[in-house]
């Protein structure tokens, strides 16, 4: 029966051309930009390189340095002490890293040079919790990082540009008038994986600055973290860890102690919106995120309704003699959403392509400037699913209103046709 239905719409799309060109176009273009809403949230949540193990990552994104005596607060970045004394102190986690990043100038020695690259100081902890595609070479190693050996990693578009080529193994670049030696070539990083993102990676123990910038009894500085645990499940333990941690140091302070805010935050609560000092309720953003998508899917639905009525409206005659023949309500209802599935189901495919096209024309104003978009980004099961869902939604939307009114027509009346 359903295929027959299928064989049915084919055959009314070839005869009515115009109207359903009209109604794939129109459900096309509100598919694409559902879509973009939907790639969005997908870039910030899922899982991509060198981030792929986002589900089990929590992320600190700032500190806050209260007085005792409630006087004063600082907010900011993390000092390497706190780094030290309240993170690699963790038992829970599987691995922690910290990362602070600066735009610099990286030159070759002799050799002046004025452009600024993103450079990551980090510790050998970050090559453990993110998987990077290494084209050759190796990440600086854990003896490098605690020596403050200038090691450096930089990625294969990097090495093109200062040297011509990826063969850099040993050669040396500046950085911050220090002379660093690159260790590994990597894959070169889109800007959305914002956590792993750089152009060249250095221990932060390289750089006195870092080490020695404690302000606010030694809480503030620049440090950002990342946490790896080994499960999701651990999460609630890691926070409560934590927080048993945060304690232990802030005993042994006399004028300030630390806090987080709402750190630590999870990958879902950044997809959501949700910073370090402020977080987003999932109540507010499924209201708020769910309404722009329903609104998205709603008026074009609306304009289909009446291409969809028209259609259905010429074959009243159609239906009346099917309902005089035993054909229940609910068949006639179900006959003519699959029949308007096909022409969704088209829509739906173009509109996804279309959403593809419109993400990376866009990128610059919806995500950061020359940020990369990949393939693993865009082609997640949860895209498919989630375009699929929003074709049979449109498809009832459209249809339904229609489907049941011609239904519930009495069968002398339908059979009247359009008489």
């Amino acid at each position: 029966m359903i295929k027959q239905h299928i064989k049915q719409a084919v055959q009314l799309l070839k005869e009515n051309r115009l109207v359903s060109c009209i109604s794939i176009i129109g459900t096309a273009l509100s598919i694409a930009m559902v879509m973009v809403v939907v790639l969005l949230f997908q870039i910030q949540l899922s899982g991509y390189y060198p981030e792929y193990n986002r589900d089990r990552m929590l992320y600190i994104q700032g500190t806050e340095a209260t007085s005792k005596n409630g006087t004063d607060t600082n907010r900011g970045g993390m000092s390497a002490e706190v780094v030290r004394e309240c993170f690699y102190s963790l038992k829970t986690p599987e691995k922690v890293t910290a990362i602070y990043s600066e735009n610099l100038p990286i030159s070759l020695p002799n050799k002046r040079l004025f452009k600024e690259y993103n450079v990551k100081y980090t510790d050998d902890g970050f090559w453990s919790i993110f998987n990077f595609r290494f084209i050759t070479g190796k990440p600086f190693e854990k003896a490098d990082f605690l020596s403050g050996i200038p090691k450096a990693v930089i990625t294969d578009q990097t090495a093109r540009e200062l040297f011509g080529t990826t063969d850099v193994l040993g050669k040396n670049i500046v950085i911050n008038f220090i002379n660093y030696s690159i260790t590994g070539v990597v894959k070169e990083v889109s800007r959305a994986a914002r956590d792993s993102y750089a152009e060249a990676w250095i221990p932060y123990t390289t750089k006195d600055q870092l080490m020695n910038l404690q302000y606010a009894d030694g809480i503030s500085g620049g440090f950002n973290i990342c946490i790896l645990a080994k499960h999701s499940k651990d999460f609630a333990s890691i926070r409560t860890e934590l927080k048993q941690q945060t304690a232990r140091y802030n005993e042994g302070k006399q004028l300030y102690k630390v806090g987080f805010a709402e750190n630590p935050i999870s990958r879902l609560d950044i997809a959501m919106g949700s910073e370090g000092f402020r977080k987003v309720d999932y109540k507010d953003f499924i209201l708020e995120t769910g309404s722009l998508v329903l609104f998205m899917l709603l008026v074009p639905a609306l304009n289909l309704i009446g291409v969809t009525q028209a259609s259905i409206q010429r074959r009243k005659s159609e239906v009346g003699l099917r309902k005089a023949f035993g054909a229940t309500y609910s068949k006639l209802v179900s006959q003519i959403l699959y029949e308007n599935l096909v022409i969704t189901l088209l829509g739906g495919a173009l509109g996804l392509l279309f959403s593809f096209g419109l993400l990376n024309i866009s990128k610059d104003f919806l995500l950061e400037n020359n940020t990369m978009i990949n393939s693993d980004m865009l082609f997640q099961p949860g895209t498919f699913v989630a375009t699929l869902f929003f074709v049979l939604l449109m498809n009832f939307l459209s249809a339904g209103i229609p489907a049941l009114r011609i239904a519930k027509q009495p069968i002398v009346e339908a059979l009247k046709g359009n008489e």
